[in-house]
């Protein structure tokens, strides 16, 4: 009912209008043109076989709405001859009306094309000029700070100038109004100084000094040279205790190992701070050359308070007897050194582990220098340097010296014993099928003589 009365509102040109367009855009061949560019794309319609075939259904319900929808009394109804020519006009005039429009598009195609080259052209201007302002603001700043650092230099040497004259003219006023009691001023600061100890009776104790006028500048000329060990020097001349008497065990040879980059690697974080990973292998490594097989010393450049709890957490079973930490080495040109001499061991029974050879500088017959380990977890060398220590261990050589400096000329000495060892493990084991092979051989032809015949090679 409501598409009857939408039909009977729609004027008789206005639905002739209506199905003429849709007749043409849905029947046209022509081609697609778009607003900016003529694109060549063919109607979709013009292909009859892209056309979908109406269904029974769809024929019936359309027959039903042709019959059940009546045409309204006032709207008359137009002969074929003439529908078909005002179809053939109109056609005509569309076709007219579109070439005006093809027209049209390509004007506006030419107006966005002009006017694209407008905005390039504003866009070029206006990068030349911001550059140019941004250059010139630029010099500007240059020019701003080197003024700025002209005035700071010339402010800096009046100053200077000015706190140097008021210091001289300070010393000299000093000098001019107590000449009379410096004397007695700088005497009085060298017999406080360097004065000698008392007891607590308060009787002077007396030094190698005593008795001389110019004791106390001595005395202060030792201070120094003690604040001075304190900061150099090791902490004290024996750092290990002696030797375990009998009947305790004493361990033949003393291994010294440098903890950082060898047993464990530290890594610094601003979250976590200092942490140190474990190297792998590590209780395999303590077990084999742990007590009784070495006597094994942590002689470390790192603080007691960062290296004891890292050293605790590693070795739970105690199997390090001694720890020497920075306070027991000697400070050289910037740079922590072990002093082995100070060990009170024989060196020639101590092998000291490090990857540092600066840090064994003072005695580098002694050292096993051994690759950095950066924190890898698929690392075996401990396993390697181990059997090296075990066998040095099993050989009980007099002096390890040797053997050590062997080593240390190749890069990474655990590995160069682990070739060594595969090459020598087949070495043994061909001679021992070459001596199989002879002593079977011996046997078939003492057997033969015995029994009467003899087994002779095939010709």
């Amino acid at each position: 009912m409501s598409l009857r009365l939408v039909l009977d509102c729609i004027p008789q040109q206005v639905s002739r209008r209506l199905c003429n367009v849709i007749s043409q855009r849905l029947c046209s061949s022509e081609v697609f043109k778009s607003i900016l560019s003529d694109s060549g794309v063919p109607s979709p319609f013009a292909d009859p076989s892209k056309m979908r075939s109406r269904t029974g259904t769809e024929k019936n319900v359309a027959a039903c709405s042709s019959t059940s929808l009546k045409e309204p009394d006032h709207i008359c109804k137009i002969p074929l001859k003439e529908s078909r020519e005002a179809h053939r006009d109109l056609s005509s005039k569309t076709s007219e009306s579109r070439g005006s429009n093809d027209n049209k598009v390509l004007s506006a195609a030419e107006e966005l094309r002009l006017l694209k080259e407008q905005l390039e052209k504003s866009q070029e201007h206006f990068d030349s000029g911001g550059s140019t302002k941004i250059s010139d603001e630029s010099l500007d700043d240059d020019a701003e700070k080197e003024k700025r650092r002209k005035r700071l230099e010339r402010n800096t040497r009046i100053g200077g100038v000015i706190v140097l004259g008021s210091s001289v003219v300070g010393v000299v006023i000093f000098c001019l109004y107590y000449g009379h009691r410096d004397t007695f001023v700088i005497v009085c600061i060298v017999r406080v100084a360097g004065r000698s100890k008392r007891d607590e009776l308060g009787n002077v104790v007396p030094d190698e000094w005593t008795g001389s006028y110019l004791a106390p500048l001595y005395r202060i000329a030792n201070s120094f040279k003690l604040w001075r060990d304190f900061v150099v020097e090791p902490a004290r001349e024996k750092l290990l205790p002696d030797p375990l008497p009998h009947p305790y065990v004493q361990p033949r040879y003393t291994l010294v190992i440098e903890m950082k980059n060898i047993l464990v690697h530290p890594d610094w974080t601003y979250k976590t701070g200092y942490r140190f990973a474990k190297r792998p292998a590590l209780d395999y490594f303590l077990d084999v050359v742990g007590y009784p097989n070495f006597e094994v010393v942590i002689y470390t450049s790192e603080s007691m308070m960062t290296a004891h709890p890292v050293v605790d957490s590693f070795d739970p079973k105690q199997r390090i007897m001694y720890r020497l930490y920075r306070d027991c080495t000697k400070y050289m040109h910037g740079q922590h050194v072990k002093d082995l001499s100070k060990l009170n061991r024989d060196l020639s029974k101590v092998i000291f582990i490090d990857v540092d050879p600066k840090a064994a500088q003072l005695n580098p017959e002694n050292v096993l220098l051994v690759p950095e380990w950066k924190g890898n977890m698929d690392d075996t060398s401990l396993v390697d340097l181990a059997e090296l220590l075990k066998t040095l261990h099993l050989s009980d050589v007099e002096d390890v010296r040797p053997t050590l400096q062997y080593y240390s000329q190749f890069p990474d000495p655990a590995k160069e014993f682990r070739r060594r060892a595969i090459y020598l493990a087949e070495q043994e084991q061909q001679k021992k099928q070459q001596m199989e092979e002879g002593s079977h051989s011996l046997l078939k032809k003492y057997s033969g003589r015995l029994f009467g015949y003899r087994r002779h090679a095939p010709t």
